[in-house]
């Protein structure tokens, strides 16, 4: 008995020193934030995994930023709304809509997708 309750305890531990924190979530989000805002393309980009810096280069990222604020403004507070697929859905506040932020962070904290779709 005591064997099969440490195991499950390991297990858990193993479990949780894996899985990112909603305040993991917070400050890369207070991150995002920041550097869209300040139309910081180079460290929102280092924020990427490999993967996701493959396909979502500096300069999509530039014309992302460049875009979003002339459409959007400058991005606000995000509220968390739902777990969905292994990312987070946040509502996020722009100066001119609403929109959704969906982000999904690798075990080392890195954005493996980061999209806006309309709220």
């Amino acid at each position: 008995m005591k064997k099969t309750t440490y195991t499950i305890l390991l297990l858990l531990s193993v479990h949780f020193g894996f899985s990112q924190t909603e305040d993991d979530y917070k400050k890369v989000i207070d991150q995002i934030t920041e550097n869209y805002s300040t139309k910081d393309s180079e460290k929102l980009f280092n924020l990427f995994s490999s993967d996701l810096q493959a396909t979502f280069t500096i300069d999509k990222v530039k014309e992302f930023i460049v875009t979003n604020h002339l459409e959007k403004g400058v991005m606000g507070e995000s509220s968390f709304l739902m777990d969905e697929d292994n990312c987070k859905r946040y509502l996020t506040e722009f100066e001119n809509s609403s929109m959704l932020l969906i982000i999904c962070l690798s075990k080392n904290l890195k954005i493996t997708k980061l999209e806006l779709q309309e709220y």
